[in-house]
């Protein structure tokens, strides 16, 4: 997500937060798996990210749906849950809309303060919609500081800790900012990753942010090895800004990528484009290269 909409959508009550993701049967011809066959192991189905058509969620979810859908999406990855409701559907409507159309909601974005405020209500509605992962998704700049990311991290454990009684896995999403420097050579990631419990609190890694702080991603794979059940696939335009662009539009080596998605222990993945002209245009022309030249 760009980071002023994140601002706009968390900043009234982030402070408070703070106090507190088959291997088929590749056989050869004869009927024997080999090797390479064997590698070529079945992706999990192409998700999308609800935050790239927050405006058409918001004036209208279900028609929204419909066309995510249509594309050919099987999974979504929403934000917003007030407390009752996500874009206004209650779990009983949106797990027949879901149903309806052939969609999964297995992750979704939480409003930091509902880890701790009202966290019984969010894994109620949860579960009640099937959902197993439940990620926190951004942090205000003037929370960007150390002894934030430690209460962000013990905030996590708690509610991770009750998440995993509901069947629930709590992760946390990065952007760019989580691997800067705070002071001796120390960074949000490594305090997240450091004090945080390694099966309550997993990573959501936005590989968009990964690749734009200056890491490669799969070495981030390596780092936090089985600890990343879900990706955020986006692409960066080939210019100078480094913004960006619809996957296999840009910079980004996602065949290399996807190639190493056991190291990470991906379960899911979504396309999420923060910004664009055309959201619609954009997640189906994500959706179409990934089928036709990353995943082919």
């Amino acid at each position: 997500m760009k980071n002023n909409n994140r601002r706009n959508f968390l900043r009234t009550t982030a402070v408070a937060s703070a106090a507190v993701m088959i291997m088929p049967s590749c056989m050869t011809k004869g009927g024997k798996e080999t090797a390479q066959a064997a590698a070529a192991v079945a992706e999990p189905e192409i998700g999308v990210g609800l935050f790239t058509l927050r405006d058409a969620m918001a004036k209208d979810p279900k028609g929204t749906l419909e066309r995510v859908a249509k594309i050919g999406y099987k999974k979504i990855e929403p934000f917003g849950f007030d407390g009752n409701t996500v874009f206004g559907l209650d779990a009983a409507e949106m797990s027949k809309v879901c149903k309806d159309l052939g969609l999964k909601m297995v992750s979704g974005h939480i409003n930091p303060p509902t880890f701790s405020d009202n966290w019984d209500a969010a894994l109620e509605y949860m579960n009640a919609v099937d959902q197993k992962f439940a990620v926190w998704p951004w942090l205000p700049e003037d929370m960007r500081n150390a002894e934030t990311y430690k209460q962000v991290a013990e905030t996590l454990n708690k509610a991770g800790e009750a998440a995993k009684k509901a069947g629930i896995q709590v992760c946390y999403h990065n952007h760019d900012f989580e691997f800067f420097d705070l002071g001796d050579g120390v960074t949000g990631m490594d305090i997240l990753s450091s004090e945080t419990d390694a099966d309550l609190v997993k990573f959501e890694l936005d590989l968009y942010w990964v690749t734009k702080s200056g890491n490669d991603p799969i070495e981030q794979f390596k780092r936090f090895e089985g600890r990343v059940p879900l990706w955020h696939v986006k692409d960066m335009a080939n210019t100078p800004e480094q913004g960006f662009a619809e996957v296999g539009e840009g910079t980004i080596d996602y065949k290399s990528i996807f190639a190493a998605k056991d190291v990470s222990g991906m379960k899911h993945y979504f396309v999420e484009q923060d910004m664009s002209d055309d959201p619609f245009k954009s997640i189906e022309t994500s959706y179409k290269n990934l089928k036709e030249k990353i995943l082919a």
